[in-house]
């Protein structure tokens, strides 16, 4: 009697222990993905439309970046429509100038992000004309409506964060985690591209952070857990010829067929050797954070108010009054964006590695619904 009672709890806390582990590979994590839906952003956005452990409860357009609002929440919609899975998803957009200054993406790229490198999608429900909400609004919305801890994922300009922190600094304790793709630490920037800003005076700064410093800088100063995925670890993910190749000869989703398409249209920046993962890692990190190693530092960011502005990344028809309804400066385009170690700011986790054979693995096997590839 003794012997089976001692069997029985045994065998009850296997099963348990199994029921545990299989209820932990189960649990969904809930996610808003804060993206101005250029090219890296529409397959980090179909990315985490197929995770199966990824909640995504909500997708806001940064509109001071590369794609502008409208066309932003349309394709959104068009995307999501390729995944296999019913997502409830809240879409809006913040808004279309950054915090400070008046620096812009260049137009080429942003008319790209608008319309999806000219491949056609089917239109998924009625097309969208004006935002339904304010982007701050709806990330506090959901994150206060969410059970668990929510991971937000930035890969555009701050913009939406920092207004999101002004209004509603209530909610940083429900953050697990907000992992940004943005910025360089010790890697040298990405704002001089030839064929676009040649003679740039930026040498050190990463677009994102360089459209929206103040805002970038207000995220980093904030508290909240960051993981900070920019140029150090995102250099190691560039999408060569070998890379496209190797996914297109794995497709079978409409997702897959829709990103195949991508790499058509883009074969030119691919050539370039100028593309690389940026958006898509920091949302695989997101998911799998074992795929980043790095190091913790207190990181500022320079934003410094200039008479002399330089005119390449410059759009003066900006409204002279910020949404803070504060004089719009110029800002100074040598310094702006470059990130700085400052022992007084909070701590954020920067990856300094990744492993890309992995990565570009667990993308195409993600698309194209094949399971376990991260493991």
């Amino acid at each position: 009697m003794k012997r089976h009672s001692l069997l029985s709890i045994a065998l009850f806390g296997l099963l348990f222990s199994l029921s545990a582990n299989v209820s932990a590979a189960e649990k969904k994590i809930p996610v808003i993905f804060d993206t101005d839906m250029a090219i890296d952003d529409w397959a980090a956005l179909l990315y985490l439309a197929h995770h199966p452990q990824a909640d995504l409860i909500g997708v806001t357009v940064s509109s001071s970046g590369e794609s502008h609002c409208l066309p932003g929440l349309n394709n959104i919609q068009k995307l999501l429509a390729l995944s296999p899975q019913d997502h409830e998803v809240g879409i809006a957009c913040g808004p279309d100038y950054p915090l400070q200054g008046y620096f812009v993406f260049p137009e080429a790229w942003r008319t790209d992000s608008d319309t999806l490198s000219g491949v056609p999608l089917p239109d998924a429900g009625p097309v969208i004309t004006e935002n339904p909400l304010p982007a701050e609004d709806l990330i506090h919305q959901l994150i206060q409506s969410a059970t668990e801890k929510v991971t937000l994922i930035a890969t555009g300009p701050l913009t939406n964060i920092a207004l999101w922190l002004e209004k509603y600094p209530q909610d940083k304790p429900r953050i697990a985690d907000l992992v940004i793709m943005g910025g360089a630490v010790d890697a040298p920037g990405n704002i001089i591209v030839p064929l676009f800003t040649k003679g740039h005076p930026n040498t050190s700064a990463e677009w994102n952070i360089f459209i929206d410093p103040l805002a970038a800088d207000e995220v980093m100063k904030s508290g909240l857990p960051i993981t900070l995925v920019g140029l150090d670890v995102t250099n190691s993910v560039r999408v060569t010829t070998e890379r496209a190749a190797d996914f297109k000869a794995h497709v079978v989703t409409p997702a897959a067929r829709f990103w195949d398409a991508v790499l058509d249209k883009n074969d030119w920046f691919i050539e370039s050797n100028e593309y690389y993962f940026w958006d898509t890692l920091a949302v695989i990190i997101a998911m799998h954070p074992e795929f980043c190693r790095g190091d913790e530092l207190g990181l500022r960011v320079d934003y410094a108010v200039t008479d002399t502005p330089w005119m390449q990344t410059t759009d003066t028809t900006m409204p002279d009054t910020t949404v803070r309804d504060e004089q719009r400066r110029h800002l100074d385009a040598a310094s702006a964006g470059v990130m700085q170690k400052d022992m007084g700011y909070p701590s954020v986790r920067v990856c300094r590695e990744s492993f890309p054979e992995k990565v570009f693995v667990e993308f195409r096997d993600r698309l194209n619904n094949v399971t376990d590839s991260a493991e």
